[in-house]
């Protein structure tokens, strides 16, 4: 019975310890992105007790700011040597 436990072995390698592995990923999220996220949510939570003109522009500007922390999260562009033209 004890034969079907699988321990890691290190004379075979093992596979990397997930723990470390994302540690090393880790990065902390932006402020500006958490911050423009919240006022977006409060927005939607507002909305709910106000007039219909006021729900309207606060449904707006909270789509806007999801779009401002979209944006600030994208990846920018990587431009590789290969794409630039030669001189």
């Amino acid at each position: 019975m004890l034969g079907l436990i699988s321990t890691p072995d290190p004379r075979y390698g093992g596979a990397p310890d997930p723990d470390e592995e994302r540690e090393r990923r880790w990065e902390p999220i932006n402020w500006r992105i958490s911050v423009s996220m919240t006022v977006s949510l409060l927005c939607l939570i507002v909305s709910a007790a106000t007039p219909t003109a006021v729900t309207v522009l606060l449904h707006i500007g909270a789509v806007g700011l999801c779009v401002y922390a979209m944006r600030l999260a994208w990846p920018p562009r990587r431009t590789a040597e290969a794409d630039e033209p030669d001189v």
